[in-house]
Order: C-alpha cells, then structure tokens, then sequence
C-alpha cells in the first residue's frame, strides 16, 4: 500500500513567504500642516495735539518773588533779601502765534525789605515806598517787545512802586500758541525798558519754550522755559556817568490750562549778574558788581 507524503507545511511555508513578500509597504502619513500666527503690526499711538483757547479772561494770580542781592563794592560786600508780592488779574486775546493785547490790574502789591532809591539832585539815598493799593495797565506781546504800561500813563517810571508792580505783572504774560504737541519747540525774544536808581535799563529776554508733556485727562499743558537775559543801562549828566551792563539766566516750569487758556503755575529760579561803572569825572571809575538771585512763584486763584 503506497504511503502519502503530508506536504501542506511544506506549501504553507512557501505561501507565507511569497505572500509576505508581495505585502503592500506601510504608507507615512504626511506631517500635519501647521500655518504660522498672523503677524500683527505693533499699535502705533499718535501723540495727541491739544487745543490752547486763545482767549483769556479775568485770570487771578498770586504772584510773588524772592530775590537775595549780594552787592561788592571797594572791598565791601553786602546782602539783602527783599520780597515782593501782589496780586495780578489779567485778560487778552491771543494769535494763533501767542502775540497778545490786553489789560488787567494789580492789587495789594507789598515789598519787604530794603529798597532805596538815588536822588541825582541831593547826591542821596532814600527809601522807596512798599505798598500800592491798586493800579490798571494795558498789555501787548509782539515779535519784538513786551510792553506792561500803566493807566494812566506815567510821567516817569524810576525808582516808582509801580514800576515794581509792573514786573510782577510781565511774569504772568507768556507766549502760548493756539495748539501744542509734546515735544513743539519755540523762541521768543522780546526788548522792555526798566527804570532802577535813575537809570533807563535795557532788558533783552529769550524765552525757549519746550512743550514736556500733555495731559489729555486735566486738559494741562507743562511747558519748561529756559531764559537768557542782557541788560544795558546809561546815564548821563553834568556830574556823572554811569554804565550798567549785566547778563543773566533763568529755568522755569509752567502749567497751562488748555480750556481756558491760562496759566495755572510757574515756578522758577534765575540769576543775575549786574557791573555798574560809575565815571565821575573828578575821580577814577568806581565799579559795583551785583548778584541777584530771584525765585519766582505764581499760582492761580479760583
């Protein structure tokens, strides 16, 4: 009887090799696709222009000003403290530049402290008085002066309270343009004429304003004022001649109010140095150098 050979592990075998070998080859599948975040351009804030009203009225001020004068003369030195204070209400009407004409008035003007005054005449010193009720004034900024005058007007301006009052009146007068960003810049140079101990005095004064900052929430505008001043004086008469020269400078710190158009606050300091010749003419020159140092404050009342 023939005998079967079992060959089916053997056929098995075989299949599972040549089926291995067709098999398909595993696919990857492709990496997911993963897009980049939009890029968003960086917000840009636009500095903010503010509005100045060019129209001020019946704005009050206390005005006051410290000043520590240090005199040498042959040898000698001497200082004072001499203070003065009032009350300043003023109203103009500004250009869109910051030129202005107006008018106002100062009360309760009061100096404490030495004050005299040169009588060419008697060859003599007396005091000056230290009080003024109250006086009128008209106002007017251009491109080439500033000009505080009295009303009336007076016949002489030398060594008068008024002329002390009226000092403290010009503080309050600045150039403020119509709109102002952070940063603006600009320059005024202005010429008033100041009568001291008998002599007419020149008075250049330039003002460079910078605008630091604005704030939108108060409506404020904070200015910074830096000051450079040059004084020349002369006198002349048939006993004497005196010169004066002198140069100063000064920083101040300024507040707008941007609705009404107003200042609200200025605080300052500044420095001047003064060189009087007095060229008699039976003697040699005789020279006096002053140091004034004034500080400056004003604060608006309701």
């Amino acid at each position: 009887m023939r005998s079967h050979r079992r060959t089916w592990p053997i056929a098995v075998t075989w299949f599972a090799l040549t089926g291995a070998g067709c098999a398909r080859p595993a696919v990857t599948p492709p990496a997911p696709v993963v897009e980049a975040p939009p890029v968003i351009p960086p917000l840009v804030v636009e500095p903010t222009r503010i509005a100045i009203a060019t129209g001020v009225r019946d704005a009050r001020y206390d005005v006051q000003t410290i000043a520590r004068v240090a005199r040498d003369s042959a040898g000698r030195s001497t200082e004072q403290r001499i203070e003065s204070r009032a009350l300043v209400t003023v109203s103009f009407q500004r250009t869109a530049t910051g030129d202005f004409r107006g008018s106002g008035r100062i009360d309760s003007f009061t100096v404490r402290g030495p004050a005299l005054a040169f009588d060419a005449a008697t060859k003599t010193a007396t005091p000056v008085p230290v009080g003024l009720e109250r006086m009128l004034f008209d106002a007017v900024l251009d491109t080439q002066s500033l000009r505080v005058v009295a009303r009336p007007v007076l016949a002489n301006e030398c060594d008068r309270p008024e002329t002390g009052a009226m000092a403290l009146a010009r503080e309050v007068l600045l150039r403020i343009p119509s709109s102002a960003l952070a940063g603006d810049r600009w320059t005024d140079s202005t010429i008033s004429i100041v009568c001291r101990t008998g002599v007419p005095i020149a008075v250049r004064l330039r003002s460079d304003y910078t605008v630091d900052r604005i704030d939108e929430r108060a409506n404020t505008v904070l200015l910074r004022r830096a000051l450079t001043m040059r004084m020349d004086g002369k006198l002349v008469s048939t006993w004497r001649s005196l010169d004066v020269t002198g140069t100063g400078t000064g920083t101040q710190r300024v507040t707008v109010d941007a609705t009404r158009g107003a200042v609200l606050s200025i605080d300052g300091t500044s420095t001047v140095t003064l060189q009087m010749t007095d060229r008699n003419r039976s003697n040699a020159p005789r020279t006096q150098r002053v140091v004034q140092q004034v500080e400056l404050r004003v604060v608006a009342r309701p």
